[in-house]
């Protein structure tokens, strides 16, 4: 039976839609040019990396505790608690004096995420079935993202304008305003879907003994199809991870030299064909092999990886960015649900978290952030190659990675017979 759209926008998937939306307003005015801020607060390409490395390495703890936290208390109250605590560490990319201050908020911030991560991961999931995962997924590939359509382009204006650091600074206290206000949503309207222990005690103790031996469970319970997809998600994370902190860089600052009006351009861009494709992928995703989903598009995407480095302009960065963020929307759409499918109800938080302590990924898509173990050893690799050898460097060993994932996925991964709900 379909859901109307009333009642649809009314549940918890169309609420965390909404609300993500509404954080995303913000986050689209910082993300897309945050090399950019550590490079004119003083730090250099190899400190862009070592910032999101240890970011990364320090969060690896939390999210144990976090996927541990999540299936025992419950995901609302770990979700919209810890991101008011998120929206307030805001406060110090604000006033940060200098690079090595960004690497303080940035791991305050891995520490919070990594304790809410594995319950919103967890709460999306439960919010799906499987009979509509695939256009769920895709749907949440849209909806979001269309509130921050023009915030990467007026941010970049601004900066054309007063300068890089005084307009991410405004950027910042936008996104520490939009999180809140969607917290408070999120408080109001989400309904949890897990029933929680309320006689649970939070003790230290018990809190490392019960990850432990939760997560000893966990591991027995995976299927060997899981795991398959958990090696290719963690290979294609440490991919991303060796250039994705790089993009803006290698594109305004080092090689093609666009303006940060023109990649705030392309980043707008980039998201209505995320929106255009996502609606359109709502229609056709069910219909169609996940394992194929993901298979054509990464084997396409080494190419266009190429013709992005060697891009000369404007028009042929706009030109390869488009075709990768549609390739990723495609491979994210087939490959958050295809995880989803073989992930147990009740294990969700703890794989959600054994991932990201791993740095593997459900989403494949080029525009990933990185993080986990891969993840960290990514952002060093590609920040050591990009400093020392080229900035070309990293993308064209990526690219290399990216056609081994594509033929281990054909070999390797399976259509689920029955999945989860």
């Amino acid at each position: 039976m379909e859901e109307k759209p009333k009642e649809f926008w009314r549940s918890n998937l169309g609420i965390l839609m909404l609300t993500s939306g509404v954080w995303n307003i913000g986050t689209y005015m910082t993300l897309p040019f945050w090399g950019l801020y550590v490079l004119h607060l003083g730090g250099t390409p190899i400190d862009i990396a070592l910032i999101y490395s240890i970011s990364s390495a320090v969060s690896l703890i939390p999210y144990l505790f976090g996927g541990y936290l999540s299936d025992l208390f419950g995901r609302k109250k770990m979700v919209y608690s810890l991101q008011f605590m998120i929206a307030f560490n805001g406060a110090i990319y604000i006033f940060a004096p200098n690079w090595l201050w960004l690497l303080l908020a940035k791991s305050v911030e891995a520490v919070l995420t990594g304790l809410r991560n594995p319950a919103f991961s967890a709460l999306l999931a439960d919010s799906t079935t499987a009979g509509n995962r695939a256009r769920s997924y895709a749907l949440w590939n849209a909806v979001p993202i269309s509130f921050g359509l023009f915030s990467p382009y007026l941010i970049g204006l601004l900066m054309d304008k007063y300068g890089i650091v005084e307009a991410q600074r405004w950027a910042y206290v936008v996104l520490i305003i939009v999180i809140t206000v969607s917290g408070i949503i999120r408080n109001r309207y989400v309904e949890e879907t897990l029933r929680s222990d309320s006689n649970a005690r939070l003790k230290l103790s018990e809190v490392i003994r019960g990850t432990l031996k939760n997560m000893r469970e966990t591991l027995k319970k995976m299927p060997r199809q899981l795991w398959v997809l958990l090696t290719l998600g963690g290979v294609y994370q440490f991919a991303v991870s060796l250039v994705s902190v790089f993009l803006v860089t290698y594109a305004v600052e080092d090689v093609i030299h666009i303006s940060t009006g023109q990649w705030g351009l392309v980043n707008t861009v980039s998201t209505i064909l995320i929106i255009l494709s996502s609606f359109a992928l709502t229609l056709v995703a069910n219909r169609f092999s996940r394992r194929m989903m993901i298979t054509i598009p990464l084997a396409i995407t080494p190419f266009a990886i190429l013709g992005f480095v060697f891009s000369t302009d404007f028009s042929q960065v706009l030109l390869f960015s488009c075709v990768l963020t549609i390739l990723g929307n495609v491979g994210s759409v087939a490959s958050q649900a295809l995880f989803i499918d073989y992930m147990p109800t009740e294990h969700r938080g703890r794989i959600s978290a054994l991932m990201a302590v791993i740095g593997s990924t459900a989403t494949f898509t080029y525009l990933l952030t990185t993080g986990g173990v891969l993840g960290s050893i990514g952002n060093i690799v590609g920040g050591v190659l990009y400093g020392q050898v080229s900035p070309s460097s990293p993308f064209l060993l990526m690219s290399a990675v990216m056609g081994v994932v594509a033929v281990l996925t054909f070999l390797y991964v399976k259509e689920p017979v029955r999945p989860e709900h």
